[in-house]
């Protein structure tokens, strides 16, 4: 199972839209796919119209949980929403707290990949996912500050890895809401290929309207408009994904 975080720590990066579309696009690929929704805010949940009363809070304390399941092939645990941030002040006072997620999930099975939507924030929830997930990905908007948190996030990751003593948790960046015809658009890009050199993914999620009118209608981009650029980059990044860490590129 490859597990993976989509993590930074500035807002309004596209960062629950990718886990979502990538989540959908794996398991339209074939694999059998679980999104874990880390946010209070429950973005990812609200996506597909769903709910549950044992979701992540009541995993990372009592270990029950709900896996619901939204797609074929596609299944999804809730975060619990503010009773998360709850739970979070009660990890707080444990032993272990940076492990609890891992060790709520450690005998989870018949699952391909494991996707983590983490808030737009440093905070215990993320430093456990972190040290959970194999990979960290970093959606960068075109924008000088969404580059400046990008840094913070992997500063972070580094340091969890050090901590954990986790070498093997890495990070990618993923550019999104990218438009060619403004010039902080290509400013930005090509200042996160020097910056990131071998971090970056080679596709860029393009802007397009299409990605924010999805979940209004509780749909993912290939079911509200699957013929649209956002559908056709995501797709692109679904089939990166699968070659690196299934092909071992």
């Amino acid at each position: 199972m490859k597990k993976l975080a989509i993590m930074t720590m500035k807002g309004g990066t596209g960062k629950t839209t990718t886990a979502v579309s990538v989540a959908h696009g794996l398991s339209l690929s074939g694999r059998r796919v679980l999104l874990v929704d880390c946010d209070p805010q429950r973005n990812s949940t609200l996506t597909f119209g769903a709910k549950s009363e044992q979701g992540l809070d009541t995993l990372l304390m009592t270990g029950d949980v709900e896996i619901i399941q939204v797609r074929e092939r596609f299944f999804l645990i809730d975060s619990g929403g503010s009773k998360l941030v709850q739970v979070e002040l009660r990890l707080g006072l444990q032993e272990g707290r940076e492990n609890r997620m891992g060790e709520a999930l450690k005998n989870l099975k018949g699952c391909d990949y494991l996707i983590c939507d983490c808030p737009p924030s440093m905070n215990l929830i993320n430093i456990n996912v972190i040290a959970f997930c194999d990979e960290v990905i970093v959606p960068v908007a075109m924008d000088h500050l969404s580059r400046i948190g990008a840094h913070q996030t992997t500063k972070v990751v580094e340091e969890i890895k050090k901590m954990t003593g986790n070498s093997s948790i890495g990070y990618r960046i993923l550019p999104t809401f990218y438009d060619s015809r403004t010039k902080v658009s290509v400013q930005v890009l090509e200042q996160l290929k020097e910056e990131f050199r071998g971090h970056l993914f080679d596709g860029i999620i393009r802007i397009n309207t299409d990605l924010r009118e999805a979940p209004g209608h509780k749909k993912t981009i290939y079911e509200h408009a699957p013929l649209s650029r956002g559908a056709f980059d995501y797709y692109k990044l679904t089939e990166e994904i699968l070659a690196l860490y299934e092909d071992g590129n």
